[in-house]
């Protein structure tokens, strides 16, 4: 075998090991949304009280993820890795095994303080594993475990823990968790830099203009898109049974896989371009839903629309992040991933309140629509060249081959 292929293989597999660990990650960040009626009734706490245990997790996401990310900078990056997984096993360990609410309240922290800076590095890991040209692609390929996780990983925990219990659902999430870890301990390369990251490089990346701009599109098109994809269940149960929901969630998540593969290559190729492109058609595509989703076959094109075009929009704001912080990534990464979450929870939480003062469920979108054409909007704030060109930079261009003579 040629040594080129030989290396294609070994980066290959060590970007499915990243890829994994980011599967198991989100699937326990996820999976307790379809244990609560479980967790209630076993623990004898109130579902609304129990809810705490997804709030809890995204509040420390958005607040503990960055200050860890700090905290182990100067650990050698894989090292770092492997370490948050132990401590995630850990704490998927002490949930299964929780006494009461407050311990398992706990646990899910412990899990929590974990998720930014796995994040970070996981995609900083990524995009240095690959020439420059293809940061996009491989950021891409990881995230895989994302959307892996919320079409297969989290239904199926769920569908584990009815049958034998939500406890096992967690002990299943750590042995995971640890086969993960000895994944990447085997196939992920050590990186070696000259110098370890320090936090005086690091905030000084973060607060760039082209970090912070895309930090707020981040946060301002996030949360006009889950406005409307929050309620999404509610919106289609209005024409389709409880079956036909979840078949159409799975349709979603296709959506998004699909999406998430092209999104890297237009990141790659058209890095800033597309990513205005597709903020715009995400809003198109939320208008669209709006008006075709009262018809089932119109529900199901704008279903897997939505998630195609949403997912596509990820990595290339991932990848811009990591080009812009361009050595010293890491924490503008996990800030990165804090702000998403807290989209996530500022949509949710803006989505309720509307409907509480009388919107209908069908004009979510429309709502959402107005959110992320909000987030095109603050993208023209910034009026660099690096960020704003279209064109590939020229240190992410592939070189000219020279033509024999």
């Amino acid at each position: 075998m040629s040594a080129p292929r030989l290396t294609i293989m070994r980066t290959t597999a060590a970007l499915i090991a990243l890829g994994a660990c980011l599967f198991v990650v989100v699937t326990a960040e996820t999976l307790v949304i379809g244990l609560l009626p479980a967790l209630s009734a076993d623990l004898r706490v109130p579902v609304p009280s129990a809810g705490l245990l997804v709030a809890g997790y995204a509040l420390t996401v958005t607040i503990g993820g960055p200050l860890v990310t700090a905290a182990t900078l100067r650990v050698p990056r894989k090292a770092a890795l492997l370490g948050l997984v132990a401590v995630f096993a850990a704490g998927n360990a002490l949930a299964a095994s929780a006494t009461g609410f407050g311990v398992l309240l706990a646990a899910r922290v412990v899990t929590a303080l974990t998720h930014s800076t796995f994040f970070a590095i996981a995609l900083v890991l990524a995009a240095s594993m690959v020439h420059p040209s293809k940061r996009g692609w491989a950021i891409a390929f990881v995230s895989t475990g994302l959307n892996l996780a919320t079409v297969l990983g989290a239904p199926l925990g769920t569908l584990v823990g009815e049958a034998y219990g939500w406890r096992t659902s967690f002990w299943l999430l750590a042995v995971v968790a640890l086969a993960a870890m000895a994944a990447v301990a085997l196939l992920v390369p050590a990186t070696r830099t000259a110098e370890p990251p320090r936090l005086g490089p690091e905030l000084r990346a973060l607060v760039t203009r082209p970090v912070l701009v895309l930090l707020a599109v981040t946060l301002v098109a996030e949360t006009g898109f889950f406005v409307a994809y929050t309620y999404l269940s509610p919106i289609l149960g209005r024409i389709f049974p409880p079956g036909g929901v979840v078949a159409l969630l799975m349709v979603f998540g296709a959506g998004a896989l699909c999406g998430n593969l092209a999104g890297g290559r237009l990141a790659d190729r058209w890095p800033w371009a597309s990513l205005r492109v597709l903020i715009a058609v995400l809003a198109a595509a939320l208008v669209l839903f709006a008006v075709i989703a009262s018809v089932r076959a119109g529900a199901v094109v704008g279903v897997f629309a939505l998630g195609a075009v949403a997912f596509a929009l990820v990595p290339g704001l991932q990848t811009r992040v990591v080009v812009a912080a361009a050595g010293a990534p890491t924490l503008a990464v996990a800030v990165y991933t804090s702000i998403f979450n807290l989209g996530i929870s500022a949509g949710a939480w803006l989505g309720g309140r509307a409907l509480s003062a009388g919107v209908a469920l069908g004009a979510l979108p429309l709502l959402g629509a107005v959110g992320v054409l909000g987030g095109l909007a603050v993208s023209a704030l910034h009026r660099g060249g690096g960020l704003q060109s279209g064109r590939r930079s020229p240190a992410t261009r592939r070189p000219t081959r020279r033509r024999a003579s």
